[in-house]
């Protein structure tokens, strides 16, 4: 760079640090002389509005991830003729630029690495993203631990066929799963097998799929079982089964996570006790990355693990109060849907030229519209494990498997397009059979409640308190928590406790799904846009 400083935004750009298939990015400063890293998207890619859509959907979506093990994303431009992203500045080589240099690594500081990015891989998929192109150049070595870059962005070029402006594959083929490769949507299971494939690059200096040209690659990837030699006992069986060909057979991320410190893991305690031992197993970085070290500060790692899981595990069940004063707790996910895909299973078929339709939109979301004579309108999420049939009201038409957790939590994100008079939308969980379950809503004024439903009638748990920042986008997240007959309610609008009461004489387990309502004999009318549906949970074994 040449000549005055030049600036996007209020960043004034430094220097170049990279440049990729999407955009390059730069090393800056913010006004207070903090220091960011700026991807500036590329501008034949800023100039298509599918492409342009769905970045702003998926860098929001990344804003909301926690920072545990990642480079946190602290900014975005989501609007006008340049589009860029800023995250947190991690000082210290990429691992494909360590292993180079300094060669493969070994003992606590493997682990430490697979540890990290699991921990990481698990924040990223709780927000409902996927990070989609998890490499060795997107895991940062800094001095306090392994950081993952670039996460859940570079899904925004599905939009334009899986390449760039320029022919360009979208991710890197050796770290691809198999059904990426295939053409087939991604899913966590993919960031899961990529996580699999960066582990064993990080012990042997290899990928696990060999193969001189592109298409070699794909083969290798889809035919041919990986080299796993080079990776340390203690870890193969683990590598292995994330790299199941299968994508319904390989572990989640919190299962890597669990597995690796031996018992159930939040990730905040991870990254905590990673960092602790990260610094005690290496010296300060000084430009060549200190690998190599012993076995025995594996022992510490995952022994500080391990008591710090089990610190959670003995608060019990209803711990979740106490460790979530702000967001929601971390809990593995078990069904998503970003209604790209029109085949999901949700119920209806959307028509904009009707007054009031639901079901699947052209532009990727998900529409339940409200009027007079339909003035309520259900969507019950077609679980795998549950009878997903239409209905017009939350009442089941099968009773729900022992799969579904007895305590779940599910989030959406919502908005009202249009709205003549008033509305209320949001999500529903615990239907039963006899026409009951507890909703958690928003109206068109930005107020929030719970409701409980039995018999088809019902009344307000939680009175509406007024959201800061609504009307406008609302990302609803709720909680329905079993704890013996007793189910703990709690709800977050953007991140924040809006709501948390105790039903003593709870309704049992049942669907879920959102809704959408109007005033009944009114002439209000609403139309409302659905996205980045989620459930999560832990299902018994």
């Amino acid at each position: 760079m040449s000549g005055e400083s030049s600036h996007i935004g209020r960043y004034r750009l430094l220097s170049v640090l990279g440049r990729g298939g999407m955009g390059t990015v730069h090393l800056a400063e913010d006004p207070a002389g903090q220091r960011v890293a700026v991807k500036v998207i590329n501008p034949e890619l800023s100039q298509h509005e599918q492409f342009r859509m769905r970045f702003r959907r998926e860098a929001d979506a990344a804003q909301r991830v926690r920072r545990f093990c990642t480079a946190a994303v602290l900014e975005a431009a989501l609007d006008g003729d340049q589009l860029y992203v800023v995250t947190e500045y991690v000082p210290g080589p990429n691992l494909e630029q360590a292993v180079e240099q300094s060669g493969p690594l070994t003992g606590s500081s493997l682990d430490a690495l697979a540890v990290s990015v699991a921990t990481a891989l698990t924040a990223i998929h709780a927000a409902g993203v996927v990070h989609r192109d998890l490499k060795p150049s997107n895991v940062l070595l800094s001095p306090v631990g392994p950081r993952v870059i670039d996460f859940g962005i570079a899904r925004a070029l599905d939009t334009l066929g899986g390449v760039t402006g320029t022919g360009e594959l979208i991710g890197t083929p050796r770290y691809m799963a198999p059904e990426v490769l295939r053409g087939e949507p991604v899913s966590p299971a993919c960031d899961v097998f990529s996580w699999g494939c960066l582990v064993a690059f990080a012990a042997s200096g290899q990928a696990p799929f060999g193969g001189g040209t592109l298409p070699a690659i794909v083969y290798q990837v889809l035919n041919t079982e990986p080299d796993l030699s080079a990776v340390e006992p203690g870890l193969r069986e683990l590598v292995a089964s994330a790299l199941r060909k299968d994508p319904a057979t390989r572990p989640t991320a919190q299962q890597l996570l669990d597995h690796l410190v031996g018992r159930s893991a939040q990730p905040e305690h991870a990254a905590h006790t990673v960092q602790v031992a990260w610094q005690q197993a290496t010296t300060p970085f000084t430009g060549t990355p200190p690998f190599g070290t012993t076995r025995g500060t594996r022992g510490r790692l995952v022994a500080g693990l391990a008591a710090g899981a089990l610190g959670l595990a003995a608060l019990g069940v209803g711990a979740w109060a106490l460790l979530t004063p702000g967001g929601p707790p971390e809990l593995p996910v078990l069904y998503q849907e970003d209604f790209t895909q029109t085949t999901g299973g949700w119920p209806g078929t959307y028509d904009a030229d009707e007054d009031a339709s639901y079901g699947y939109r052209t532009d990727g979301t998900y529409g339940l519209d409200v009027e007079e004579h339909s003035e309520e309108r259900w969507a019950r999420a077609p679980l795998p494990y549950l009878t997903a049939t239409p209905t017009t009201s939350p009442d089941p038409s099968a009773t729900p498997t022992p799969m579904l957790p007895e305590t779940v939590l599910v989030a959406v994100t919502a908005e009202v397009e249009q709205v003549t008079g008033s509305g209320e939308y949001g999500v529903y969980c615990h239907a039963a059979e006899d026409d009951s379950y507890y909703e958690f809503g928003v109206d068109t004024t930005g107020k929030a409640r719970i409701r409980r439903i039995v018999d088809g009638s019902g009344g307000t748990l939680a009175q509406p308190v007024q959201v800061d920042g609504l009307p406008g986008t609302a990302r609803i997240e709720a909680s329905c928590e079993q704890v013996g007959t007793m189910v703990r309610l709690t709800m977050w609008v953007n991140g924040k406790r809006v709501h948390q009461v105790e039903d003593p004489n709870g309704i049992r387990n049942g669907t879920l799904g959102l809704f959408a309502r109007a005033p009944k004999d009114s002439e209000s009318r609403m139309k409302t846009t659905f996205d980045d549906f989620e459930l999560r949970g832990t299902l018994e074994p």
